[in-house]
């Protein structure tokens, strides 16, 4: 609990945080309203599970500014004589703050200084709640903003905005939502910051010319924003079926993708808002799920991470084929010295030495970075700093719109999802793993970062015969004045596009805190209840102490206690049946999800022989699929190779009694070859018969898996999903090949 400690401890907190204010981070340009704002937000994400969302244990309520003053827990201007602040800097698990919990990032404990320090402005109120749409909503002092929230809001403003539209228009259009956070509390500001970080996220995903600013559609609630898809270029449908070996143009295009990933799609089937909806929009647009929109901070967090960063904006696999797309001849380049190179001892990016490099690409610039695995002997670019020779490196381009696109490569040019925290690391991820797309995004938050070369420096000033080409070494290093002219065009392109997207100058980076509380910030129980879209906490909590709950590990959440993303997740579709709130939607096909259980009892495992997971090239693999259940079940087995490429092993109109087995190949085995990296084997099973997959291929885009679930059928104007997959089972063994 948040209490004041004994005062020789708290002499040890101060003189520990007059130590860590020497090096504090600083938030650049952010005024005194703003920095209050995202202070609440921070306070309401970590602490306010104990102290203040639906419990204040030692009677603090972390969102109550004034108690926090009167109780001497807040000193404005003083962040050392705070309590609020120590508690959360304290190095003493006995003292710090969130208690049982992961700590707060460094950005977030910058911010609540800097919060304090510029005397702690009071925080703005919540956004209200109009009291005829949440349960526990009271009446609003005259003149309070008032907005509805839940889905049936959300989807009542999707369908009067359809039917402002052409016929056209319509099936083009996709929606996307904040409204579930105002069901835990939220500024304007947090709306403000939302609406922004999506903003930015589309256009990061757009091969297209124009900026893209999301239309608003339910007025100055700004809580439901749509989007046109010919405009971002998601329109396009570049991918193509196959089915029982029959190959043929696909419906889908690249947006939908997304909708394959989506968790948190709930179909309400006693709304005859969606019914309409589902006969004037979901039908003719031809989705591949009938999921009206999607949340905002999902899609801030994990569409701008790979497979769906690589797949929307189709990266080739080879830094090779990257170039050629973007118009960059990189080897002729540098033999003709149209390059300005720079190289770094020490850099604030790298852990080791590194070197970075510019090109003039189609669309503007083309940087590139040189990574090492060390900084000793031949990974010493200052021992060669003409043939550079990394262990990887991160590649920036211009897009059409003037933001910027991002690439992780090894040291022979294969494309990666995220680089070796040996060499790089991500500051604002709780892992550290830089991940190519947001990792790239966050940091680069002003576009191209200052840096200073240290080669020309040591070099020029160097006699004429060291072994090195001083010549050469004076023709790729530019000048200091030079480099930083280059570097100062390329930021103000990007800041000029930015500025033109957001309507104003952009002062901190909106997808930090977005998908920073979205991906790492443990979840409470108002963040559960919010999503869920349930508004007493109480019938939330009595719910989560029956037996039908505790299975999924979520317990935690009845006693202020949190839960991390995933297992949030993964329980989801399970909470939201239990409540009776709808059916869920289930990403059985995505990517991003390994496994699924049902419902039901089926017991299907799926295992190599032996139960191997490590392979080395010429090892023999058997992949065995038993029935340990009671009743017959239906199996299909799909492979994925190391570049994502699917084949339908086995067909879904396979069938195993119980306690029968079912050996892959049939006879013999398979020889493991030299390929290294991973592949799958995912099994679907169910008690009933269900849709054969169709395996979903494209260039420079991920394969897919779809089965034909979740289709919409009308009974009586009722819009009813034809096939649920509550009773389907997923699951996905991962060979490595070392």
């Amino acid at each position: 609990m948040l209490a004041r400690p004994p005062l020789a401890t708290l002499a040890a907190l101060l003189f520990a945080a007059a130590g860590h204010a020497q090096a504090e981070r600083t938030v650049p340009d952010v005024d005194t309203a703003e920095i209050a704002s995202r202070a609440k937000e921070i306070l309401r994400s970590r602490c306010a599970g104990c102290h203040g969302e639906t419990s204040t244990q030692a009677g603090v309520d972390v969102l109550d500014y004034a108690g926090l003053v009167d109780q001497d827990y807040l000193t404005p201007g003083d962040p050392e004589d705070s309590i609020l602040y120590l508690v959360i800097e304290s190095d003493d698990d006995d003292y710090r703050m969130p208690k049982d919990a992961p700590p707060l990032s460094e950005e977030e404990r910058s911010i609540v200084r800097q919060w304090i320090r510029s005397g702690a402005e009071s925080f703005p109120e919540d956004v209200q709640l109009e009291p005829d749409k949440t349960d526990s909503s009271e009446a609003n002092g005259e003149g309070t903003e008032s907005i509805p929230v839940g889905r049936e809001y959300v989807l009542e403003r999707i369908l009067e905005h359809q039917r402002d539209l052409s016929p056209d228009d319509r099936r083009m259009v996709r929606y996307f939502s904040c409204n579930h956070l105002l069901v835990r509390g939220a500024t304007r500001d947090e709306l403000t910051l939302q609406y922004e970080a999506f903003a930015k996220g589309i256009n990061h995903l757009s091969m297209q010319r124009d900026l893209v600013r999301p239309e608003i559609v339910d007025g100055d609630a700004a809580t439901v924003f749509a989007i046109d898809l010919r405009d971002l270029g998601w329109h396009r449908q570049v991918l193509k079926e196959t089915q029982n070996k029959q190959t043929r143009r696909s419906e889908m295009n690249l947006y939908d993708l997304v909708l394959l990933e989506y968790p948190y799609s709930v179909w309400l089937e006693d709304s005859l808002t969606l019914d309409k909806l589902t006969l004037e929009y979901l039908t003719p647009a031809k989705l591949a799920r009938p999921i009206p929109y999607v949340r905002t901070d999902w899609f801030c967090s994990v569409v701008l991470q790979p497979p769906l960063y690589h797949d929307l904006l189709q990266l080739p696999r080879h830094l090779d084929e990257l170039e050629a797309m973007i118009g960059v001849d990189s080897e002729e380049d540098i033999e003709n010295h149209l390059v300005r190179r720079a190289g770094m001892a020490v850099s604030g990016v790298s852990r080791n030495n590194r070197a970075v490099q510019w090109h003039s690409s189609r669309d503007g610039s083309y940087w590139k970075s040189i990574d090492y695995a060390s900084s000793r002997g031949s990974e010493n670019l200052f021992t060669d700093p003409i043939k550079l020779q990394g262990a990887g490196g991160e590649m920036i381009y211009n897009l059409p719109n003037g933001l910027q696109a991002y690439y992780l490569a090894d040291g022979v040019g294969n494309r990666l999802n995220a680089a070796p925290t040996s060499i790089v690391t991500d500051k604002f991820a709780e892992d550290k793993v830089v991940r190519n797309g947001l990792s790239c995004i966050r940091c680069h938050d002003r576009g191209m970062k200052d840096f200073r070369d240290d080669v020309r420096p040591a070099v020029e000033n160097l006699p004429g015969s060291v072994g090195i080409d001083r010549r050469e070494v004076m023709e790729l290093y530019p000048s200091h004045e030079d480099m930083n002219q280059t570097l100062r065009e390329d930021r103000e392109r990007f800041m000029t596009a930015v500025e033109r997207l957001l309507g104003h100058s952009q002062r901190s980076e909106p997808l930090i805190p977005v998908s920073g509380r979205y991906l790492d910030s443990p979840m409470q129980l108002g963040a559960a209840i919010g999503e869920l879209g349930v508004s007493d906490p109480e019938l939330f909590r009595a719910a989560f102490r029956t037996r039908q709950f505790t299975t999924l590990g979520l317990t935690p959440l009845t006693r202020s206690g949190v839960v991390r993303r995933d297992m949030w997740e993964d329980a989801f579709d399970q909470i939201v049946r239990a409540l009776g709130l709808g059916i869920p939607v289930v990403p059985i096909d995505g990517v991003l999800r390994d496994d699924y259980t049902p419902a039901n009892d089926l017991d299907v495992r799926l295992s190599t022989k032996g139960n191997q997971a490590f392979f080395r090239p010429g090892d023999e693999l058997v992949i065995q699929v038993t029935n340990h259940g009671k009743r017959d079940a239906y199996v299909e087995l799909i492979g994925t190779g190391t570049r994502d490429e699917k084949v339908v092993i086995v067909s879904s109109d396979t069938l195993l009694s119980p306690g029968e087995s079912l050996r892959f190949p049939e006879t013999g085995s398979l020889t493991v070859q030299s390929a290294l990296g991973q592949e799958r084997i995912t099994l679907y099973a169910s008690d009933r018969e269900f849709p054969a997959a169709k395996i979903i291929t494209g260039k420079n885009i991920s394969d897919r898996v779809l089965h034909d679930f979740f289709d919409v059928r009308f009974d009586r104007d009722r819009a009813m999903l034809e096939q649920d997959v509550a009773r389907m089972l997923k699951k996905t063994l991962v060979i490595e090949t070392r």
